[in-house]
């Protein structure tokens, strides 16, 4: 059985495995620094698989850490060959994290461990003679003031200092109370506990620190080395020997700038400001029938700090989407080899913000574009080269925020979709009537039905027709939509275009008959008068300012009946460079909205992406901006190649 492992051991092991992977896979950096960091994640992990006993993590992190020590010594190259049977290494810790996670005694393969050994022994003896050295001790004062929450946490406080005397000799340990309180004020499950001790040792001050790693957040530790004093010197010089002292570790603690939140608090924490945020709608709803100009002004200063702790709060959800960005360099890696393809990856905007909930549903999806776009988009080097293009292919992957919006692209320069193949499969497999002429956006939404394959074989890769649809389905579920361009000859780019959190948006409240609805902000362009810039009723066209935008009825969208009031408005809005008119019957202002997920009854409406509960207590429907500018975009660019 293991050991009872603190849920931040794997948070934190899995992100020290992704540094060790996006460290190997960096070209760039192989400068001493960039090799310590990767020495200093294994031996970081090590550490913390030692304190709970896991022998097989501490096996395998051992090894890695092994050639890694190889490595900085110079006996080692950190070539193709050793970079390979480190991210191995990666990959069978990362499997035996998941197996500890999930309960089990996780056992590396030993094999791998002897070639990871042997590997970090297997250097050349060098031409010139080598003089053996015994390595340099270092004596260290170790001052470690564990943090109230270590055990709360999971941590035994004596499993560190076991753990530091393996590193060399442990001595002169005194355990203090400096801080222990009396009375009621003791916690029981909070540790009080200092210590001061020595250890002589040849690692290095920030060794010596990394074993409190997973603990710096709410522990003090403090590494001194002891400098001793030195013999005077033979006469007849006689310098004057250096006074004892101490000498402070090149590398200080620093105080810790994180802290990581479990995700269930954060998400009670938005559920809390999303309920907080509805409670300050509805007084405004009360208050704009009352005439109180103190009370009125109070309420303005509230709804700003709600405002405010909404943002802020939202703004903790918030991650960069380059950790995710990063782990693609290892897919095209591997993919690149094993379809023997020359293949170079670039990335872009991996510092754009996303909300955590949709990076993390991102990564599958992303996935399998990337593996589509190796396998199908870029050809071989050959084919490449007969096309005039260089032998080695391109695979982008970018982000950037757009009209309140995240726009992720994946583009490669390859062969651009073939059209009448995928046609062709389409009718073969019964998805399509045989002798169907269909546009190109048609021919093109065929990959996204499921079934759907244009393999010609099925492999590890791809050929099974599980997966664009998968992606679509997954895109559109987070309140997304999916881009697809190709050209023949130059390549293909796919386009996901994302909201920036799921739970609350800023919206604008307009009216059809009795229902309530919703307008995302941000995709608002501007709010005019039907009447004063209609152009065709018939055609469904406006004039705004020489411009003709297509509008639609939320009257007719939504099926709600009764008589049109006399004056309506249109609400223009924008969603990947187009625009549509909404008529509606009412404008009502600006709302703060708290997005809530659709019943299964209500799912399949079109245009709708979500439901809020408005300061009324009414609810209200979110409109899905992107659905409706599809539906009134589809059949008019059919319509525009039928006439070509």
């Amino acid at each position: 059985m293991t050991p009872n492992v603190p849920p931040i051991f794997f948070d934190e092991a899995r992100d020290l495995l992704e540094a060790f992977q996006r460290g190997l896979l960096d070209r760039g950096a192989r400068d001493a620094e960039a090799i310590n960091a990767l020495f200093r994640s294994a031996h970081t992990l090590k550490g913390a698989a030692g304190l709970f006993s896991l022998e097989g993590v501490v096996q395998f992190a051992h090894a890695a850490e092994a050639v890694l020590e190889a490595v900085r010594s110079g006996t080692v190259a950190l070539d193709e060959g050793t970079v390979k049977a480190l991210l191995e290494a990666h990959d069978e810790l990362e499997r035996l994290i998941d197996e500890v996670a999930q309960g089990h005694d996780g056992q590396g393969d030993q094999k791998l461990v002897q070639l990871l050994l042997a590997r970090a022994g297997g250097a050349a003896v060098p031409a010139a003679p080598v003089v053996a050295q015994v390595a340099a001790k270092h004596r260290y004062s170790v001052s470690v003031k564990f943090g109230a929450p270590v055990m709360r946490e999971g941590f035994d406080p004596i499993s560190f200092m076991g753990f530091l005397a393996t590193l060399g000799e442990l001595s002169d340990c005194e355990a203090t109370f400096p801080e222990l309180p009396a009375g009621d004020a003791f916690d029981p499950t909070s540790c009080y506990l200092h210590v001061e001790a020595t250890l002589v040792t040849p690692v290095s001050a920030d060794t010596v620190q990394s074993t409190f790693e997973f603990i710096l957040d709410s522990t003090q530790v403090v590494v001194t080395e002891v400098v001793e004093a030195r013999a005077p010197a033979p006469a007849p010089v006689a310098p004057a020997a250096p006074a004892p002292g101490l000498l402070e570790s090149s590398t200080p603690r620093v105080e810790a700038r994180l802290v990581k939140v479990p995700a269930d608090r954060l998400d009670a924490l938005i559920d809390l400001v999303g309920e907080l945020v509805i409670a300050a709608a509805a007084n405004q709803a009360v208050a704009s029938r009352n005439t109180d100009a103190a009370a009125l002004e109070s309420l303005a200063t509230l709804n700003q700090l709600v405002g405010g702790i909404r943002d802020t709060a939202l703004g903790l959800r918030m991650v960069p989407v380059g950790e995710t960005f990063s782990r693609f360099h290892r897919v095209v890696r591997d993919l690149s080899k094993q379809l023997g393809k020359s293949i170079q990856l670039e990335l872009s905007g991996a510092d754009t913000e996303l909300d955590k909930s949709l990076v993390d549903r991102l990564v599958d999806p992303l996935t399998h574009i990337v593996r589509n776009s190796l396998d199908h988009g870029l050809e071989a080097e050959a084919e490449r080269v007969a096309a005039g293009k260089p032998a080695t292919g391109t695979l982008r992957i970018s982000a950037m925020h757009e009209g309140g919006s995240v726009v992720i692209d994946v583009s490669d320069d390859g062969r651009g979709l073939n059209r009448p193949r995928i046609l062709a499969k389409a009718i073969e497999k019964g998805l399509v009537p045989a002798g169907a002429k269909l546009a190109t956006e048609d021919i093109d939404e065929l990959i996204f039905l499921p079934g759907f394959s244009s393999a010609e074989q099925v492999s590890e890769i791809s050929g099974r027709g599980v997966g664009m649809d998968v992606v679509k389905r997954t895109i559109e579920g987070l309140r997304g939509t999916v881009e697809l361009t190709s050209e023949d000859g130059k390549g293909t780019r796919l386009r996901l275009r994302l909201p920036l959190t799921l739970a609350i948006i800023d919206g604008f409240g307009v009216s059809v008959g009795t229902a309530r609805c919703i307008v995302p902000l941000k995709s608002i362009h501007e709010c005019l008068d039907f009447a004063t810039v209609l152009e065709s009723e018939p055609h469904h066209r406006l004039s705004i300012r020489g411009q003709v935008v297509p509008f639609v009825r939320l009257r007719e969208v939504f099926a709600q009946g009764g008589e049109r009031p006399a004056k309506e408005s249109v609400v223009v809005v924008e969603h990947a460079d187009k625009r549509l008119g909404l008529v509606v019957d009412a404008l009502h202002g600006a709302v703060q909205t708290v997005i809530k997920p659709m019943g299964p009854l209500f799912q399949h409406i079109e245009g709708v992406g979500g439901a809020t509960i408005l300061g009324t207590g009414d609810v209200g429907f979110i409109l899905d901006i992107g659905q409706l500018v599809r539906r009134v975009a589809a059949p008019r660019a059919r319509a525009k190649e039928a006439v070509c």
